[in-house]
Order: structure tokens, then sequence, then C-alpha cells
């Protein structure tokens, strides 16, 4: 099965909307962070040229790449500076502590999910310790 990575800019009020498509298209995961730059249309009414966006990264299978692109361009407002994206060929993908090849936004199977955290001190303090009174 082959994949691809997804990026966008987009305008950060755009996000909430594409919350709910994303759900329903079944993308299983996102990163989200907070840019600053510009492009095409710059701010020329301010010192700083920087607009703040937001940057989605996304890892999806071939055949949702279209209906993403379709939900980041229906999310998008028709004004300048309203986003962009690009898509990229992934040549592999693995998770780095078990070496698995699982399809990106797959969820983790039982034998791969991180054991508990041992107990804290704190905890420690809590719990009997053998035969005391």
């Amino acid at each position: 099965m082959s994949h691809k990575y997804v990026v966008a800019i987009v305008r950060p009020d755009r996000v909430a909307p594409l919350e709910n498509e994303l759900t329903q298209l079944g993308v299983g995961g996102v990163t989200l962070s907070r840019v600053k730059g510009f492009g095409e249309y710059k701010n020329f009414f301010s010192n700083d040229w920087l607009t703040a966006h937001t940057k989605l990264e996304f890892f999806v299978e071939d055949a949702r790449v279209e209906a993403l692109l379709a939900a980041l361009m229906e999310s998008a407002c028709d004004v300048p500076g309203a986003g962009v994206a690009a898509v990229m060929p992934v040549e592999s993908f693995q998770h780095l502590r078990s070496g698995s090849h699982p399809a990106p936004g797959a969820p983790i199977a039982a034998a791969e999910q991180p054991s508990p955290a041992p107990p804290s001190p704190s905890d420690r303090s809590t719990q009997p310790q053998g035969n005391e009174p």
C-alpha cells in the first residue's frame, strides 16, 4: 500500500472547521504547528511582513489524498493568503521503537503499545511494604 505526505499551510481560523471533516474522511492523524511566514501575499501594512498560519502534516494512503485535498480546498476562504498544500511520496514509514511498518494512522497493535510507566516514588510510599504493622 502506497502513502503520501501532505503538508498544508492554512489560516488558523480554518483549523476548527477542518477537524470534523478530517474525522469523517478517516484521517488517522495530523500534526499541527504554529508557523509564521509570507508567500505571494505579504502584509505590506505592517513593519513585520510575516503572518501567523497553521501547518498541518498528514501521512495518508494514496486513495485518501484527493478527498483530503478537497477538504482542505473547501475549508479555505476566498481571500489572498488562504494557504497552500503539497503532496510528496513516502518511501518508508515505520515506528521508531519497534521498527514495524504499519499503515499511517493505523492503531498500534497490542504488542507495540507502550508498557505502563513504573510507579513514581510518591506512588510507592502509599503501597504496603511487606510486614509493616
